[in-house]
């Protein structure tokens, strides 16, 4: 069995993170074709000038460097849900390290729902995240018990008389009805708790810990594993007797938090523009997010790290978002408190999210935009990759990241991230099967090639937006 432990100062340790088939399946449209961008047509100096300044970043940047972020967030901190204490102690993280680089930094809260988390203790100290079904029993005093795993369940006669006092293992059924019914039959056998196992997705991803919904209420504990902690449950059961402890609890009152680290234009004028480089910092449930979306923080403060030494004329925020994974929240509330007059000041959004990922049929990095059209952020990135003769760039169509607020309030944005896409089916897409499970971490699912790309191109084109124009190469 693989075990995970993520030291966490205010909770257990443990591991975290849902499924794309599930979360995204529905938002998910791509262009098929890449957009036509001239490279001398990008900012307002010469091709070969804009050549010459990519220079400045390239040979700067290293994703080593980047890394270490996500191996801090990922590892030393773990499973950042929106809302907990995890997350705060990686916003303070952010906030010391862009402090550190001479930026103005400040903290902006925003409420939250309340999260219901699972611990799930082994005998030798491993500790699993899952969550947790509300009207389940929700306690601090643990439910121990010998798992047992029972395949079916959909009729009472699928559970053994040994039932009673164990833990019982099911594989999840597809509908929410299904396993509610499975779940009753497992209590009325005597089960002294209830672990659902998530399934594989339509397109092979793994599926996620969640929290199952169920409509009675039960004085036992009802979890919602992941895929693969189903698996190596089984694994173990093969082997010989499991024993677990079972405790959950609910975190109220909750409230996330965004850090914004601010860059001053070195000339202050009225109509100074804002670019802004953004990533969420919060991951999922049960999972450690190394690249979903550490490497995105990972990449943004390493960018800072290289960008604290220019100056620039146009205001530069580096931007990590709270509770992405629970709907935008972070970047809705952003945008939600800007003016008119400050949303038509911004004139460029990037942002990075999963930028890392070494599964191999996720073969480039794509600029996205809710619509699929082209803007200051696609066009920059792509003839940044043109320029760089960097082939990993394309353009495409995706509508569920931090992007989004800001589109709809018609600011210019674009999502970076590794993706597959098939040429004869737009809608068939390769994300890395490990996105928002257990595995999504440094030794599984981070490249280092990959990251020193992503930095490579939009490091590039973000400078080519933001940099003060050399007087002396201007047409």
């Amino acid at each position: 069995m693989k075990k995970f432990l993520f030291k966490n100062d205010s909770q257990p340790a443990k591991i975290k993170k849902s499924i794309l088939s599930y979360a995204l399946a529905g938002a998910l449209v791509f262009s098929a074709s890449p957009f036509a961008i001239p490279v001398a047509e990008a900012g307002s100096v010469s091709a070969a000038n804009n050549a010459a300044q990519d220079q400045k970043i390239v040979k700067r940047v290293e994703a080593e460097r980047a890394i270490e972020h996500v191996r801090y967030l990922s590892e030393e901190i773990g499973s950042r849900p929106g809302g907990l204490e995890a997350e705060k102690q990686a916003a303070d993280y952010v906030a010391r390290t862009l402090k550190g680089y001479g930026y103005d930094v400040e903290y902006q809260y925003f409420p939250v729902a309340d999260q219901y988390i699972a611990d799930v203790s082994f005998e030798d100290g491993t500790a699993w995240e899952m969550g947790a079904a509300p009207n389940g029993k929700i306690s601090a005093e643990a439910v121990s018990g010998d798992v047992i795993y029972v395949k079916g369940g959909l009729s009472p006669s699928d559970f053994p008389t040994e039932t009673k006092g164990k833990i019982v293992l099911l594989t999840r059924e597809s509908t929410t009805a299904n396993y509610r019914t499975q779940v009753d039959n497992a209590v009325k056998a005597g089960a002294a708790g209830v672990i659902l196992q998530s399934v594989v997705g339509s397109r092979g991803n793994y599926g996620s810990a969640f929290n199952p919904s169920l409509t009675a209420s039960y004085d036992v504990p009802v979890y919602g594993a992941a895929y693969v902690q189903g698996e190596w449950l089984k694994e173990q059961l093969e082997e010989g007797a499991v024993r677990l402890e079972l405790t959950a609890a609910r975190y109220t009152d909750l409230k996330s938090v965004n850090v914004i680290g601010t860059k001053k234009a070195k000339n202050q004028k009225a109509d100074n523009k804002e670019v802004l480089l953004t990533a969420h910092m919060d991951s999922v449930v049960g999972a450690p997010g190394a690249n979903d979306n550490a490497s995105g923080v990972g990449l943004m403060l390493e960018l800072a790290r290289v960008y604290k030494g220019y100056n620039t004329d146009k205001e530069l925020k580096f931007i990590a978002f709270g509770s992405e994974e629970r709907g935008l929240l972070g970047a809705r509330y952003y945008v939600d408190q800007l003016s008119q007059p400050e949303r038509e000041n911004i004139e460029a959004v990037f942002n990075p999210d999963m930028v890392a990922t070494k599964y191999e049929q996720a073969k480039n990095l794509y600029a996205m935009t809710v619509d699929g059209s082209k803007n200051i952020v696609t066009d920059s990135t792509v003839a940044a990759g043109a320029r760089l003769g960097n082939s990993d760039i394309l353009p495409g169509q995706f509508g569920s990241s931090d992007h989004v607020p800001f589109h709809n309030a018609g600011i210019p944005a674009a999502l970076f991230i590794w993706m597959g896409i098939d040429s004869w089916d737009p809608l068939v897409y390769h994300i890395e099967k490990v996105y928002h499970t257990p595995e999504d971490t440094i030794e599984d699912n981070i490249s280092e090639e990959r990251m020193q790309s992503a930095l490579d191109i939009i490091g590039a084109g973000l400078f080519d937006v933001i940099r003060k124009d050399v007087p002396a190469a201007k047409k």
